[in-house]
């Protein structure tokens, strides 16, 4: 039997997989026949859709807290949601596995 250890972790906490995916297949939309089916979710490098900023952004607002866990804050989206906490005084609390963007800018 063979036991696998888990991939290192990248500082973002993301995992470091070394795999070839060249050959994997996305599965087409059975609807419009010329997109791709994705989850309702944005990925990394995808644009965030103006309703759910606007929504995050209201949400930061009207909060009387901010927990951001399992994010580094790369994307500027993210990290805006953060800055806008801390300009109202909003207490923040992160939990992450490597550095974020919060800390490299002294938030």
């Amino acid at each position: 039997s063979s036991s696998s250890s888990p991939a290192p972790l990248r500082p973002d906490g993301d995992a470091a997989i070394e795999t070839d995916f060249s050959s994997f297949s996305v599965p087409g939309c059975p609807e419009c026949k010329a997109g791709i089916v994705k989850p309702e979710v944005v990925f990394f490098g995808d644009v965030v859709p103006t309703s759910r900023r606007q929504q995050a952004a209201s949400l930061v607002a009207s909060a009387s807290g901010l927990l951001v866990a399992g994010s580094s804050l790369s994307t500027l989206s993210a990290f805006r949601l953060v800055d806008a906490a801390v300009q109202k005084s909003i207490p923040v609390a992160i939990l992450n596995i490597g550095p974020t963007r919060a800390e490299a800018r002294g938030l």
